[in-house]
């Protein structure tokens, strides 16, 4: 239910972001989505987030086709996208407002989000918040580089970790050293499978780890603190899967 509230407060944060012009943009790109007559029923973001949700494009583990859209309409601002990419990580919306040397703000003045400059604030573990790197990797660039590798004799473990992670799966991800760009393009070829997304990432790390499937690295991710997967790392560790 937390989680489900999250995502609600994240889609109002992108309702109050827009500006007009940017989501007349968002309208036009949802064009193959929504007819003409709903779009022109749309007054607000809010009202084209349902109807996306009935169409299967938007979801909370579903975001791709929105990073999509926003991308296209707000001329890539970072404020805007990192409202998303923090609900990923599970940072909190309160946490991303602007630090304000005043100590006190008029209760008439409407905030006005200033996304370069975020308070810190430590999880749950009091570790301060991780930088994450954003930007591909050189492995959907290379022609030499074939993008699916010969998995088959992982495909216990893959169909296992496939099957049990959950919306913990970036963080995992990330632990192994998957980009959150290369997870952003897994999420456009594959918007409506997580288990797909889950399986072309790991047969990516595979093939950056030299083709092989480390054990150890796995388990130890499942046991980072930001993944916290102790069940699955004890049955993939005695192979009871």
């Amino acid at each position: 239910m937390a989680a489900d509230f999250e995502y609600k407060q994240m889609l109002l944060e992108l309702d109050k972001s827009l500006k007009a012009e940017e989501f007349e943009s968002l309208k036009f790109l949802c064009k193959d989505e929504v007819k003409k007559r709903e779009r022109e029923s749309v007054n607000r973001p809010t009202d084209l987030w349902e109807i996306l949700e009935t169409r299967e494009k938007l979801g909370p583990n579903n975001l791709a086709f929105l990073k999509q859209i926003i991308k296209g309409s707000c001329n890539g601002r970072l404020d805007v996208l990192r409202v998303i990419e923090n609900f990923e990580r599970g940072i909190p919306l309160d946490s991303q407002r602007p630090v304000n040397s005043s100590s006190s703000v008029p209760t008439n003045q409407p905030y006005v989000q200033q996304p370069v400059f975020y308070n810190p604030v430590p999880n749950q573990h009091g570790q301060q918040p991780v930088i994450y790197n954003t930007a591909p990797s050189q492995y959907w660039k290379q022609p030499d580089h074939p993008r699916t590798v010969n998995v088959d004799k992982y495909m216990k473990e893959i169909n296992f970790l496939m099957k049990n992670l959950g919306r913990e799966w970036r963080f995992f991800m990330r632990t192994l050293g998957v980009t959150d760009g290369d997870m952003m393009s897994v999420e456009q070829d594959h918007p409506r499978s997580l288990r797909d997304q889950i399986y072309q990432c790991l047969v990516l790390w595979i093939s950056n780890n030299g083709g092989q499937f480390d054990r150890g690295r796995i388990v130890a991710a499942l046991r980072d603190s930001a993944v916290e997967r102790y069940d699955l790392a004890g049955r993939i560790q005695d192979c009871d899967i």
